[in-house]
C-alpha cells in the first residue's frame, strides 16, 4: 500500500544535514526518522541551536540533506530538481517564518498577492485574494485601501508582523 493510501503525508528516513568538513564539521541534523500522517499535528521542540530550523528546512524542501530521504505526499523531494522543488513548495507546503521576509519596495497588498502571481493566478484574481486575506487579519476597509499605496516599511508594526 502507498504512503498516501496509509494517510502518510511526510516521511523522513535517516535524515542528516552537515555543514563544514573535517574538524569544522557540524552535524545540524543527525539521523532523524519521522512520519507525519494526514491531520496529525507535530511540534518540533528543543534548545536554541539544536537543529529545529534546519530540520524544518529539510522537510519543506528549502534545503538539501547531506544524507537520508525526505518524501512528501509519497514523492521523494530530496532527489527532485530545483524547478520541481520550487513548484512543490509553492503548491504543497506552507511556511511561517520567524522573520517574515517582506519586500520593502512592495505595498502590503503586493506582498500578499505575490505568491498567487507566481503560482499563475491572473493579476485581478491575485489582487482580490490579497485584499480578502488582509481583511481576514484585520486590515479591512479604509485600512486596506491605504495599504494598497503604502510600502510595508512604512506600515505600523502593530498592523503587519515584525520583520
Amino acid at each position: 500500500m502507498s504512503d498516501i493510501a496509509d494517510g502518510l503525508v511526510l516521511r523522513a528516513s535517516r535524515l542528516r544535514k552537515e555543514y563544514g568538513k573535517g574538524e569544522g564539521l557540524v552535524r545540524a541534523v543527525d539521523v532523524v526518522d519521522l512520519e507525519v500522517t494526514a491531520g496529525e499535528t507535530v511540534a518540533v521542540m528543543g534548545p536554541s541551536g539544536c537543529g529545529k530550523s534546519t530540520l524544518l528546512h529539510l522537510l519543506g524542501g528549502l534545503d538539501r540533506p547531506s544524507g537520508g530521504e525526505v518524501s512528501l505526499a509519497g514523492r521523494r523531494i530530496d532527489r527532485i530538481g530545483e524547478k520541481a522543488l520550487a513548484r512543490m513548495r509553492r503548491n504543497a507546503v506552507g511556511f511561517v517564518f520567524q522573520a517574515f521576509h517582506l519586500m520593502d519596495e512592495l505595498t502590503a497588498v503586493e506582498n500578499v498577492e505575490l505568491s498567487a502571481l507566481l503560482a499563475g493566478s491572473s493579476p485581478r484574481a491575485a489582487r482580490r485574494r490579497a485584499i480578502d486575506l488582509l481583511e481576514r487579519v484585520g486590515l479591512a476597509d479604509g485600512q486596506v485601501s491605504s495599504h494598497r499605496r503604502c510600502r510595508v516599511a512604512s506600515v505600523s508594526g502593530s498592523q503587519l508582523p515584525a520583520r
